[in-house]
């Protein structure tokens, strides 16, 4: 305790010193120099320099010393009070760039830099964090935060966007898609967030449509939609599935879903569509690998789940061998797919996601592509929908 004390006394008699021998030259200058503002800020400079602003913020001593400096001179006056509000200034809130992990308290000071403290209470009824912070538009901040002026509501999407653009997503963003965004415009950043919380990544955004832009990611402004497609259209693994002879292959079960695979056949080829079906399934190695040559050559991969799709890797029915060969081809044909970028579409026969959690890890990736629910009653709308999803 004898030696803190001793170092504090050390610390004050140090800062004292410095700021009197400050004082003395800047009152030197003062007689020379007119313009206070420069000589304000050569002190500032000077004390920083000499002292630290570190150590003058960790040692309280200049306290009961702010009457000394207080002159009858107004440029001296300013001159003593600049010490005084350099060691009490405010140490800034560290806030850092993964603004997706942001918590609430983050949230409220990045409000508190940006001006707009006064929104804090609404902000932390809401449980607005990094999350939150990133989807809000500008309808939410006036209907559940409360912020009514509408200047008001732009200059807080103006640093909201400016926010976006120089956020850090990696902790979200494995496939580089702020990467690619910023290659079309750096202002196109600000729709990382909405992309990838969508679904969407530089592996699946050639698959996109320019309606899934607007009503999924939000992106209402046209110009900025356009830009976007040309630039995936441009992508290699988008140019090279252009290049691809069948527009379509299609995947299933014989002993559930021939009827349905047939029917989409016709429908897609009397849309002009060329499409592939295996209705042979063989166990011989020669045609499987032909096959699953054609899989790569198509540029859609239509697979067509029932509830029974997958009993063998369910371990429900093993007990005939035309069953674990239909399985096991369904399988490889969606791996090669996955492997050669086609455009997976899934059509859902009664099928329900759940049951994919018992499945391999290699198949549960089948629920992050867009799919269509098939209803025999709508078959033309169904339809519709799977050629919308379609590349063509």
């Amino acid at each position: 305790m004898h030696v803190m004390d001793t170092m504090c006394r050390y610390q004050k008699n140090k800062i004292s010193n410095v700021l009197c021998k400050i004082f003395r030259q800047s009152i030197e200058k003062n007689n020379h120099k007119s313009n206070s503002e420069e000589l304000s800020e050569a002190t500032e400079e000077e004390i920083t320099k000499q002292l630290g602003t570190a150590s003058m913020i960790k040692i309280n001593s200049f306290k009961s010393s702010y009457n000394v400096f207080i002159y009858s001179n107004d440029t001296v006056s300013k001159l003593a009070l600049q010490p005084c509000q350099l060691i009490y200034r405010e140490v800034a809130y560290s806030l850092n760039s993964k603004v997706p992990q942001w918590s609430i308290e983050d949230v409220l000071e990045w409000f508190k830099q940006i001006g707009f403290s006064e929104f804090d209470n609404n902000l932390l009824e809401n449980l607005v964090d990094g999350d939150l912070l990133l989807r809000l538009t500008e309808d939410e901040l006036r209907d559940d935060i409360g912020i009514n002026n509408s200047i008001t509501k732009k200059r807080i999407m103006r640093e909201l966007n400016n926010l976006k653009q120089s956020a850090d997503y990696s902790c979200i963003d494995s496939t580089g898609l702020n990467s690619f965004l910023k290659s079309i415009n750096p202002e196109f950043s600000i729709y990382t967030y909405s992309m990838l919380i969508a679904g969407i990544n530089t592996d699946t955004i050639r698959f996109i449509t320019e309606d899934q832009l607007q009503n999924v990611c939000g992106i209402s402004n046209d110009t900025h939609r356009h830009c976007i497609i040309n630039s995936i259209k441009k992508m290699p693994a988008y140019v090279e599935n252009m290049d691809k002879p069948y527009d379509a292959f299609i995947s299933y079960k014989r002993s559930t879903s021939s009827v349905l695979a047939s029917l989409l056949k016709v429908y897609l080829e009397i849309r002009g569509y060329k499409v592939f079906i295996d209705v042979k399934r063989s166990n011989d190695a020669k045609y499987q690998n032909n096959v699953l040559q054609i899989v790569k050559q198509s540029k859609n991969f239509i697979t067509v789940l029932t509830p029974n799709s997958f009993d063998t890797h369910l371990m429900v029915s093993l007990d005939e061998d035309i069953e674990i060969l239909d399985n096991d081809m369904i399988r490889k044909e969606i791996t090669i797919a996955e492997q050669s970028q086609c455009n997976i579409i899934p059509v859902l026969n009664n099928f329900s996601w759940s049951s994919f959690a018992q499945l391999p890890d290699d198949l549960k990736n089948l629920n992050a592509y867009n799919s269509i629910s098939w209803v025999h009653e709508y078959q033309d709308a169904c339809v519709n929908k799977l050629v919308k999803f379609m590349i063509k």
